[in-house]
Formats: C-alpha cells, structure tokens, sequence
C-alpha cells in the first residue's frame, strides 16, 4: 500500500485532467467523484478509474473533455440537460444540483440527462441532496456489458444506482450498486492483477461460467474491454435484470439517449448514455429534525439484530465505507493499492504531471 495526503491525490487527479483539457471547474468535480470512491474504499472506482476517464474518455475521444452542458427542457419540477458527450459526473452534479433548487420549491424534482458519458460513480450526487435535507436518487445506464437472465450476448449496462437519506447521526443511509453480480471495473482489476474472478459473476462469450477475467474481457484485451468479449451476468438473476432495464428506461428510453444494445463498444463514440436523478424534500412531509430522528431509530432497530458467530456489528448500506471516507479525512490521507499507484504512474508518463508524496 502505498499512502498520500489527500490534498496531493487530489491535485494530481485535477492536474492530470486539466493536462487533457478538461476545465477546473469539471476536473473539480470529477476529482472529487474519483476521491469520494476512494475514500470509501471503492478503488476499482477510485484514483484507478482515472485510467479509463483519460485513457478511454479523453485520448480515445469517448468523451468531450471540454463539455458545454445545455438545458433542453424546463418545468417547476422537472428538466432535461444535454452533456455535449462529456463525462457524466459532470453532468450528473449539475442535474442533482438543479433537482435540489426545484424540490426545494415544489416538494419533488426530476431531472434527466442525455447525450452524456460514464458517470464513474452515482454515490456524491445523492449524498448532495442528503446534505441538503432531501432524499436524493441517481442512475445512470452504460455500455451495454451485461447479459440478460438467460441470455448470452451485450445487451444491457451494469446500470449503477444510488439512493440516499439524511440522518442525525452523522452518517446518512447510503445504497449505492450496480446491477451486476459485480461492477465491471473489479472484472478489470482481476485481469491486471493476474487473478481469478469468484464463480457465478462472469461468463465467456457463449454463456459458459468462468472465473478467468479475460473470458469477460475478450482476445487481446490489454486490461480493457474488447467487443469480443463475455458478460457480466446481473445481480441476484431476474432481479438484477429488471432493475437494470428500469434504468435503462428512465435514463434512456425517457430520456432521448442511447440505451440498450445501442450501448456499444463498436460504436462508443457515436452512442452516449444518459442519466435520471429525483429528489424529495422530507419537509414536504413532516419536519426534517423528525424524519432524520426516525432514520435513526431504523437503523439502531437493524443494527439491534441477532448477529451470526464471528459478526461483530450489524452494519447499516453505506456505513462501512462513509466510516471509512471519515477516518481518512480526520488523518488527512489516503492510502492505494499497487495497482493503483502503478496506473497513476502511467498517467504521470503520460501527461507529465508529478506523482504525490508517499510515506
């Protein structure tokens, strides 16, 4: 393991984007995105998805680093925004940003986005609106890497989803997912590290369980995707599948984006995705003091479970991580793995940018 202040992974993050053309205020946001994942110990998602946002995004052309985000629709509670091809997470702030003001005045908001780009991770945008008093809700769909139950070819995006709540305890409910057995950034983790995958989350291009990554990856796949690849199979079977198609409906088919098989390696360029975010203000409902009170007592009610042999707690969805996210912030740094560091390594060479301190 290798650890770093955080100010310093940050400013590397933002300087290596800044170096591809990205604007501060975006590299701002993306940066704080990839950190947020890192900090709660997502690295797939973290310092290490930096790899695909410029490899893939910016030096492939996936994504317009330089994107000029336009409101197409606007009502009272709702709205629709292009993301000119840029990187959603950009996009996806400036939704959840704008679905806060409008709940704010109306009680409910919804607002989509299409003609965008991967969203690296959903989690900071609800985790917005939990700070401001609502409950907040994001999704996003993308390339098209799943199979559906019982089928064998790309058809439909891992689709991640995030949903959070706000509380007075500090930690807000967070239920952050894909709707995969798993995201497909750890498939790609695995290949790297020259290890096996667990059985039951991947198949080979006919629809063969395998536990070797490069099976899911495709021939001569260097680490990254290929279109000759096999699937990633959905999480919990049928149930996996129908919540990745309600995704897929309302980031896609509501949206005017790209959704489905349109979703494509082949065609990555051309086909964007789109995302849908909503937001409640708890206020609209009973006071904010009262809801978040009651959020408590849910979860002391969960955590006062009987618990199995060798379980030492009872966690509530979101918890480990934001504790973790916590720790690290009151230290000041973050520790990343080798894979990790030997990425940010790649990007150094490849922008000229300093790598952080290590200790």
């Amino acid at each position: 393991m290798y650890e770093m202040f955080i100010s310093e992974a940050e400013q590397f993050s933002k300087s290596v984007l800044q170096n591809y053309g990205v604007p501060p205020e975006h590299a701002e946001i993306i940066t704080e995105v990839i950190m947020d994942s890192e900090l709660r110990g997502y690295d797939d998602h973290g310092l290490l998805f930096m790899g695909i946002v410029v490899q893939w995004g910016f030096v492939q052309g996936m994504m317009n680093p330089a994107s000029d985000i336009k409101l197409i629709k606007d009502n009272p509670s709702t709205a629709l925004l292009d993301g000119d091809g840029g990187c959603g997470a950009v996009a996806a702030k400036k939704a959840m940003q704008m679905c806060i003001r409008k709940a704010k005045k109306t009680g409910i908001a919804a607002v989509g986005v299409k003609n965008s780009g991967n969203i690296i991770a959903p989690a900071v945008f609800v985790l917005d609106a939990a700070e401001a008093g609502l409950i907040g809700y994001c999704s996003s769909n993308i390339t098209a890497l799943m199979a559906p139950e019982g089928g064998t070819s790309r058809t439909i995006g891992t689709n991640p989803v995030a949903y959070a709540a706000p509380s007075s305890s500090g930690i807000p409910f967070l239920f952050d997912m894909s709707c995969s057995t798993t995201a497909a950034a750890k498939i790609m983790v695995a290949a790297r590290e020259g290890s096996e995958v667990q059985p039951g989350l991947i198949q080979d291009k006919d629809g063969n369980p395998t536990t070797d990554p490069n099976d899911f990856l495709g021939p001569g796949n260097n680490g990254m995707f290929t279109p000759e690849g096999g699937t990633v199979l959905p999480t919990g079977g049928p149930k996996g599948y129908g919540m990745a198609m309600v995704v897929d409906t309302l980031c896609g088919v509501l949206t005017g984006a790209n959704f489905g098989m349109d979703l494509q390696l082949t065609n990555a360029k051309e086909s964007k995705p789109g995302h849908f975010v909503w937001a409640i203000d708890v206020e609209q409902f009973m006071d904010r003091g009262e809801f978040e009170a009651r959020m408590d007592e849910r979860a002391r009610g969960v955590k006062r479970s009987d618990r199995k042999i060798g379980v030492d707690e009872i966690l509530i969805p979101g918890e480990r991580g934001l504790s973790l996210k916590q720790e690290s912030i009151a230290r000041g740094t973050v520790q990343v793995s080798q894979e990790t560091w030997g990425m940010m390594a790649q990007l150094k060479e490849l922008s000229g940018v300093s790598l952080p301190g290590t200790f």
